[in-house]
């Protein structure tokens, strides 16, 4: 093929256990199992939450840095992201919702709210996701001791 420029290339193969799945990257392997709804064991990632995390790492690695591209030093924030994903009754468009928790290290609400807005602006995975699950990104600070 030409025209293209890829940025990834992933395989993926059955196994010998029903319902999971290797795949596999040029620097990295993992397993994966179906839904156990279509008979994956549940012990593995399932797509679901292969896209959940693929949102949570793009936020990682985005906020880490405030937002800047490209910028990776020792000085980097400590990000914390917690997803949480529900399901909804069959027969709707999307899959379900996730509520996502952000919590910067050394930054207030109002600041972290702040980097959520300039990441909600040119994030490439966010639209990806909001696809398949109503997104809802929270910041939040640790509770005061």
């Amino acid at each position: 093929m030409s025209g293209y420029d890829y940025i990834s290339a992933i395989t993926g193969c059955t196994t010998d256990v029903g319902g999971r799945f290797a795949v596999r990257g040029p620097a990295f392997e993992l397993l994966a199992d179906g839904s156990v709804a279509s008979g994956g064991p549940g012990r593995a990632p399932g797509p679901l939450d292969l896209l959940v995390s693929a949102l949570v790492v793009n936020l990682l690695n985005v906020l880490r840095t405030g937002g800047e591209p490209g910028v990776d030093n020792p000085d980097s924030r400590a990000v914390h992201v917690r997803a949480r994903t529900s399901r909804y009754t069959p027969g709707r468009l999307k899959v379900g919702r996730v509520r996502v928790e952000v919590m910067v290290d050394g930054l207030t609400e109002q600041e972290v709210e702040e980097l959520l807005e300039q990441y909600r602006g040119g994030c490439r995975v966010l639209p990806a996701v909001s696809t398949v699950l109503d997104v809802e990104i929270h910041p939040v600070v640790p509770a005061a001791v």
